[in-house]
């Protein structure tokens, strides 16, 4: 899959992963579709037969005409791909981690929500430090996947749900 993620050659690596999480958590991928669907299914007037007879033996169908539009959407289609792509990456990854380290990094990377660290504290009842750690994790296990997803697996111990608290430190002491 080709998506807007993996073309971007002037950004790092982290900035695109912290791109595709934004997007995907704030639901500006699925806003895209949906805008994208709407642009669709609105009607244009573009009438130019000025003066002008009929059409006859003209079919007309409304509702296959609409399914092969939203088919052959070179955007639309883009969006879907790209969607699918940032659904699959993050759901791998979440269904390998705790559900407190997922909510951490919601909150953190949801802009809806607009949460700092403070309230995410707060809110959580874990550091900030901490809370900083999680998403440093996460983060990393996205880019494993992002950078070794042309064919190649993640980290064995997140494949088999087996991420312990020491391969937390493991990591977390590298950053």
């Amino acid at each position: 899959i080709i998506n807007n993620y993996n073309i971007a050659k002037e950004q790092s690596v982290a900035d695109r992963i912290d791109k595709l999480l934004y997007d995907y958590y704030s639901g500006r991928l699925q806003r895209k579709v949906n805008d994208r669907i709407r642009e669709i299914e609105t009607p244009t007037n573009n009438d130019e037969n000025i003066g002008g007879g009929r059409a006859q033996n003209k079919h007309t169908r409304p509702v296959d005409d609409m399914i092969i539009r939203k088919e052959q959407d070179v955007v639309l289609n883009k969006c879907r791909a790209d969607l699918t792509y940032a659904t699959r990456l993050v759901t791998r990854i979440e269904n390998s981690f705790e559900a407190e380290i997922c909510n951490v990094v919601k909150l953190h990377f949801d802009k809806r929500l607009g949460q700092d660290w403070l309230a995410i504290e707060s809110v959580t009842g874990i550091s900030t430090r901490q809370g900083q750690r999680y998403v440093n994790w996460f983060k990393r296990e996205v880019g494993n996947i992002f950078w070794y997803d042309k064919g190649k697996e993640q980290t064995t111990n997140f494949i088999k749900k087996e991420a312990t608290i020491n391969d937390l430190a493991e990591i977390t002491s590298l950053i």
